[in-house]
């Protein structure tokens, strides 16, 4: 499998994170749609998809790149205890927790993807300020007078909505507003995707073209009233690090684990209550079944001697709609090589 990074530009707010598992479905609904997108079409590779997965997609992380052009990823901070200095008494070592727990991005340089153990973490304020050092000064200003609680990556907004009878497309006698939370990303922060290949299945630029079209026409929930658009940036193929004895897979998307053939495994529960998006949505039963994944940033050990010879980890999830007996989830993420932390 081949492994890219793709650029992504925001260009609206969102109602939906850009989680693998996600990204992963819009690109599916995209080649049923448009069966050139994947060679031999989608029910062939959907068969296929326990054993052979044509694509494998991360969730989308902040990228900053520097004066000379090299990139940065900010990536989740791996879910891994990490022993403290024997010479801090337990006050300090509360208060060193503390200033921990709020480093939650690790910034990765793209020549240090084999080597996450020399990475600092950092922030959401360092983040900000090293996005905003890489503007020019007319974007700068565009984010000058943030007050300090926003400045941050991300920032969530509650937008007001009113429930609409359908029969007579009106409020009705009763007003009954209500609010739902979107986020969206600093102006001109760019955000980048890795997404593994199968090429007997899918090019690069079939990729994109897809890719593309989800952008256009909106990703994830409110997508029909302008939420989660984005445009594509560049899209460049990695030189992926592969794994060593006694490291631990550090995944970028969440995942369901195979059994048995880990040692030690350090991660949060997340539930994917999925549905239906395009048609299906219309369908008399348009929820899916509930999924439990680790979340991405979960570490892995896998056992002596079965290391993963591929580029991912996990496997795939079936079973999931009563509407559609083909439905599959991504249960693969892609991960990164990480050495166990000890401060």
């Amino acid at each position: 499998m081949k492994i890219y990074a793709i650029t992504i530009k925001p260009e609206s707010s969102f109602g939906t994170p850009l989680k693998g598992d996600t990204i992963f479905g819009h690109f599916c609904w995209q080649v049923a749609h448009d069966s050139a997108l994947l060679n031999g079409g989608l029910d062939t590779w959907i068969d296929r998809y326990p054993e052979q997965p044509f694509a494998v997609f991360s969730s989308a992380w902040p990228q900053l790149i520097d004066s000379k052009g090299n990139a940065s990823f900010c990536l989740p901070r791996p879910t891994m205890p990490v022993s403290r200095p024997a010479d801090l008494n337990r006050k300090q070592q509360v208060e060193r927790r503390k200033k921990d727990k709020k480093k939650k991005w690790l910034l990765v340089q793209q020549d240090k993807l084999n080597n996450l153990i020399s990475c600092p973490n950092i922030d959401d304020k360092e983040l900000f300020i090293r996005h905003r050092d890489t503007l020019g000064k007319d974007e700068q200003h565009s984010i000058k007078f943030l007050h300090k609680s926003q400045q941050k990556p991300i920032l969530f907004a509650q937008q007001a909505h009113n429930s609409i009878n359908r029969l007579t497309m009106t409020t009705g006698k009763g007003f009954d507003p209500f609010n739902m939370e979107n986020f969206h990303y600093l102006p001109g922060l760019e955000l980048v995707i890795f997404a593994a290949l199968e090429e007997e299945a899918l090019q690069v630029k079939e990729l994109e073209v897809g890719l593309e079209r989800i952008g256009k026409f909106g990703f994830g929930r409110d997508a029909s009233i302008g939420l989660g658009r984005f445009s594509l940036g560049e899209i460049e193929e990695m030189q992926w690090p592969r794994i060593a004895a006694g490291q631990g897979c550090y995944v970028l998307a969440p995942f369901v684990p195979e059994e048995d053939r880990y040692t030690e495994q350090f991660a949060l529960p997340f539930t994917r209550f999925g549905r239906h998006g395009d048609r299906l949505v219309l369908s008399e039963n348009p929820f899916k079944n509930p999924v439990v994944m680790a979340d991405e940033g979960a570490v892995f050990f896998p056992m002596p001697g079965k290391e993963p010879d591929k580029p991912y980890i996990g496997q795939a999830v079936a079973g999931l709609s009563l509407v559609e007996k083909r439905t599959v989830a991504q249960g693969y993420a892609l991960y990164l090589p990480i050495e166990r932390r000890t401060a």
